[in-house]
C-alpha cells in the first residue's frame, strides 16, 4: 500500500483525538460553573434559597370519585357542576320499577303474615267457644238419648220380641253419638285454650321471614340511589340520563365531589430535596403561566410515603425516573383564583450548603 495513504489516516487520526480532547475539556468547564441561574420561567421568589417543586390543586376532602353500586341505567340526575350539597343529597337515582313492584308484593305478603298472627294471638274468641259449647250440648243430648234407646233394647234380641239387626243399630247409633260427643267435649277444650304454641312460632317465623324480605328488596331499592357522603360541591358529571353508568374497569367515574373550602395544594418534592425539606419553613405559590399573583401557602400535614412522580414542571433539568414525598397544603379560606385539578409552581424556603442555592 502507498505510504502516502498511512500518512492521511495518522492525520486524520491525530484530529479525531484532538476533537474529542477539547470537548472533554470544555465539558470539565461547564460543569465546574456554579449553577445558580434560574431555567425556564419561573417567577422571582421571596427566598433566597428554595425547594422548587410542583402542586395540584384538590379538595380538602380529597377528590371523592363517586361510583354505582348497581349496573342500571340512570334514571335522573339531581345536581349539577358547580352545586353546593350536603350529607345524604341524591346525586343521581337508577331505574328500579321492578324493585318497585317486588317491595308491593312484599309488603302484602308481611301484612298478611302480619294479620295471621294476630288472629292466633285473639284466640280464644267468645264467638268460638260459644259455638264450640252449643255443638257440645247437642253432641251431648244425642249421646244420652242414643244410650237411653240402646239400654231399653240391649237384650230384647233373646226374647224375640227385636231381632239381632235391630239391636245392633240401636248399639251403633249410640257408640256413634258417643263419638260425636267426645269429638264435641274435644272442641271445646280447645276453643277454650285458644292458638296452640307451636303455630304462634310458626307464625311469628313467617313474620319475621316476609319482614326480611321487605328489608331486602328496600335495601336494593337503596342502592339505586345514589346520595353524597359529605358536604361540599360537586366538580364534575359524567352521566347522562338514559345511560349505563361507567365501570369500575373503564376507568372514568360517574361523579367527582369534594369540599372546596377551603382549597389544598398537594405538593411533590423531589426525594433528593427532601432531605432539605422543612414543613414549618414558608412557602408560596404561583399558577404556570402567570407569575405575577402570589398565594402564601399554609402547612396541612405530610404524607410520609414516597410514590412515583406523576406531575412534571417543564423544566429541561427536571429529573422524571424519581419518587417524590407528598406534602399538602392548604390556601386562605375563600379563595377563588385557583381552580381544583389545577397545576402550580411552588417553592419553600430552605437551607442547603455552601454552593447549592437552589435545587430543581
Amino acid at each position: 500500500m502507498n505510504r502516502g495513504y498511512f500518512k492521511w489516516i495518522i492525520l486524520i487520526a491525530i484530529g479525531c483525538v484532538a476533537l474529542i480532547a477539547y470537548f472533554m475539556h470544555q465539558e470539565k468547564i461547564r460543569q465546574a460553573e456554579p449553577k445558580h441561574e434560574k431555567i425556564g420561567s419561573w417567577p422571582n421568589t421571596p427566598f433566597k434559597s428554595y425547594i422548587a417543586a410542583v402542586g395540584i390543586v384538590e379538595s380538602s376532602s380529597g377528590n371523592i370519585h363517586i361510583g354505582s353500586p348497581v349496573n342500571r341505567i340512570v334514571d335522573q340526575i339531581q345536581v349539577r357542576v358547580g352545586n353546593k350539597i350536603k350529607t345524604g343529597d341524591v346525586l343521581f337515582t337508577l331505574e328500579a320499577h321492578d324493585l318497585e313492584a317486588d317491595l308491593f308484593s312484599r309488603e302484602v305478603e308481611y301484612e298478611n303474615a302480619v294479620a295471621q298472627l294476630k288472629k292466633l294471638e285473639s284466640l280464644p274468641r267468645e264467638e268460638d267457644i260459644a259455638i264450640a259449647d252449643a255443638q257440645f250440648k247437642a253432641a251431648e243430648t244425642e249421646y244420652e238419648l242414643a244410650k237411653s234407646q240402646f239400654e231399653r233394647v240391649d237384650g230384647l234380641q233373646n226374647s224375640g220380641a227385636m231381632s239381632q239387626e235391630q239391636v245392633n243399630n240401636k248399639k251403633y247409633a249410640f257408640e256413634i253419638a258417643g263419638a260425636k260427643y267426645e269429638q264435641a267435649k274435644a272442641d271445646l277444650t280447645k276453643a277454650k285454650l285458644g292458638a296452640w304454641g307451636p303455630d304462634l312460632e310458626i307464625a311469628k317465623l313467617q313474620v319475621k321471614q316476609s319482614q326480611a324480605l321487605v328489608q331486602r328488596v328496600q335495601s336494593d331499592l337503596e342502592r339505586t340511589i345514589v346520595r353524597s357522603p359529605i358536604d361540599g360541591t360537586v366538580l364534575q358529571i359524567k352521566i347522562h340520563e338514559g345511560e349505563y353508568p361507567p365501570t369500575e374497569l373503564s376507568g372514568t367515574q360517574a361523579m367527582i365531589i369534594g369540599n372546596t373550602d377551603p382549597l389544598h395544594l398537594r405538593v411533590s418534592i423531589n426525594q433528593f430535596d427532601s432531605s432539605y425539606y422543612n414543613p414549618k419553613a414558608p412557602a408560596v405559590a404561583y399558577v404556570q403561566g402567570n407569575s405575577q399573583v402570589e398565594f402564601p401557602l399554609y402547612f396541612v400535614h405530610l404524607e410520609p410515603y414516597f410514590v412515583p412522580k406523576n406531575n412534571l414542571s417543564n423544566s429541561i433539568t427536571e429529573k422524571v425516573d424519581t419518587r417524590v414525598l407528598q406534602a399538602i397544603y392548604c390556601f386562605e379560606e375563600g379563595e377563588e383564583r385557583v381552580y381544583v385539578g389545577q397545576q402550580m409552581d411552588v417553592f419553600i424556603e430552605a437551607n442547603f450548603s455552601s454552593d447549592k442555592e437552589e435545587v430543581k
